[in-house]
């Protein structure tokens, strides 16, 4: 069912695409990712507490403080060594994605590490090959290099091959159809080849990950999904969930305080934020297959 909602999803906004209405597309784009894309990650403090279960007040904030200390770090090290910690959200990234999609489909599987790393690889650098303009003018102030000299061609057959060679020597503990993850692919493809850096980031980061993960977030919490645990679920994320649209507020607002270091205080600012989360989700994904 959701598999469907994902396709059809992401065929209608590459029609808005083919048919731009005062950039309709890119204005669902912003919204999907200051929706349900800030909204994914805004229920981590009732996850912990959930995953910890435990009603002792030292542990939960012990735990509070790490994930704190975590982002403060990630900070640190993505604005001071922009290059290693881009390479390492990248490959951090790249696992959550495909730990997201494939959790459940190669939870037999002891190759599960690579699928995961593998496929969210190829995401990344189909997204980057389709957008290569748009991607480099956005990483050269953050990055300092010249993306140009990096083979993101090379590595996307690289990682392409990766991944068929891991669905057939797993193949046995594959619980998914190939040719249905090849559709998916194709469709994910075209997407990124019709649609612009952000519209092509936000359709799939939302649709196909944002929105997975609620689902299994709610599950998690409340051990079924339906209406009521959906409402119970955004209210326990509604605060954080304002505090981080006044955050990238203020942020914005402040640019010009911030000067030429505002792109490079930016993303490391994102950075921040989404490592924690990833290590979260990493740790209750793997606890529930």
């Amino acid at each position: 069912m959701m598999s469907k909602a994902k396709i059809i999803s992401t065929i209608f906004i590459i029609c808005l695409s083919l048919f731009p209405l005062n950039n309709i597309d890119i204005i669902i784009a912003v919204f999907l990712i200051l929706s349900l894309g800030l909204v994914h990650g805004a229920c981590d403090i009732t996850l912990i507490s959930t995953k910890l279960n435990t009603s002792s007040i030292k542990i939960k904030t012990g735990f509070i403080i790490l994930y704190v200390f975590i982002a403060f770090l990630s900070f640190t090290i993505v604005y001071s060594l922009p290059i290693i910690g881009f390479i390492s959200f990248l490959l951090i990234s790249s696992y959550h994605f495909g730990e997201q999609h494939f959790h459940k489909k190669l939870s037999n599987s002891k190759l599960k590490f690579y699928h995961f790393l593998s496929y969210g690889s190829l995401i990344f650098l189909i997204m980057i090959e389709t957008n290569k303009k748009s991607v480099y003018e956005i990483l050269k102030p953050i990055l300092n290099i010249e993306m140009q000299t990096v083979p993101i061609q090379m590595m996307l057959y690289i990682f392409s091959s990766i991944i068929i060679l891991l669905w057939v020597i797993d193949y046995k503990n594959l619980k998914f159809s190939i040719l249905k993850e090849i559709f998916n692919l194709i469709v994910i493809c075209v997407l990124f080849y019709e649609t612009g850096l952000i519209v092509s980031f936000a359709t799939y980061f939302v649709i196909w990950h944002s929105v997975p993960s609620i689902y299994d977030q709610i599950e998690f919490l409340y051990k079924k999904v339906n209406l009521k645990t959906l409402l119970q679920y955004l209210k326990k994320s509604g605060f954080y969930w304002a505090i981080s649209i006044a955050g990238l507020t203020i942020l914005v607002l402040k640019g010009d305080v911030i000067g030429e270091s505002f792109y490079r205080v930016s993303y490391s600012f994102l950075v921040s934020v989404t490592i924690p989360h990833i290590l979260l989700m990493t740790k209750i994904l793997s606890k529930s297959n």
